[in-house]
């Protein structure tokens, strides 16, 4: 933030832009034009703030790289005002991150949920919740941004050498999920499995693998044995 108490500038690889006209829409939209978009006081304040920017993220990136979303765009398409957004995220860097954290949970439900679908069944329950999990994450516009066009040093390091916090999140929703599902882990053997679940998965999110379903039939080769055995013995 300024001195004066407004939100910085954008820095996203060109100036900012000029103010940007407000025009008023008639309620409703005609087939082929573009949906209404959202506007302060409208959905963002019915819906969790953080749920509503990441998808305005989501649809920016499906047309334009990282290196061209300022955070008035951000704002904008999700119907914020950019004091708003500065003062939930900081800046790029700390939403791009608040984003990655997002992926993180995804990774982790997706493994809970799979769990919860197959009691009994360990093997498919983990290959189908990596698999279902590398293949979203291998869709997701900002890991496309990442992995095309010029290197982005700054979201590289969100995945690498700064992934220690979307380790730490993935293994906290992973923990439960093993010692209070049908598996019933000891909590000592819950961490340890999600810990490293959670390190390996987030490490393909920057090299994708070309078949996920293969990568994933394979961790589960890896770590399943491992579980069978805790689950057994503390059966």
């Amino acid at each position: 933030m300024t001195a004066a108490g407004t939100a910085p500038a954008d820095t996203a690889g060109a100036p900012a832009s000029g103010p940007v006209r407000t025009i008023r829409r008639r309620s409703g939209t005609l087939d082929g034009m573009a949906p209404r978009r959202r506007r302060p006081g409208d959905q963002a304040t019915r819906r969790p703030l953080r749920v509503t920017v990441f998808e305005a993220m989501h649809e920016l990136l499906t047309n334009r790289d990282w290196s061209a979303v300022t955070m008035s765009d951000v704002a904008k398409a999700a119907g914020l005002s950019r004091q708003t957004l500065y003062s939930t995220f900081g800046n790029r860097q700390g939403l791009a991150q608040a984003y990655a954290l997002q992926l993180a949970e995804t990774y982790a439900g997706a493994i809970r949920d799979s769990i919860e679908r197959h009691p009994g069944d360990i093997d498919t329950a983990l290959s189908e919740g990596i698999n279902g999990f590398l293949q979203a994450s291998a869709r997701d516009p900002l890991i496309r941004a990442l992995l095309t066009g010029d290197i982005k040093p700054d979201l590289l390091r969100l995945i690498t050498t700064e992934a220690g916090p979307l380790i730490e999140r993935a293994t906290e929703v992973l923990t439960p999920a093993l010692s209070e599902s049908w598996m019933r882990l000891e909590e000592r053997h819950a961490r340890l499995a999600a810990a490293i679940i959670a390190r390996i998965g987030i490490s393909f999110v920057s090299l994708p693998p070309e078949d996920p379903e293969v990568l994933a039939a394979g961790l589960t080769e890896v770590i399943g044995p491992y579980l069978k055995e805790v689950v057994r013995i503390e059966a």
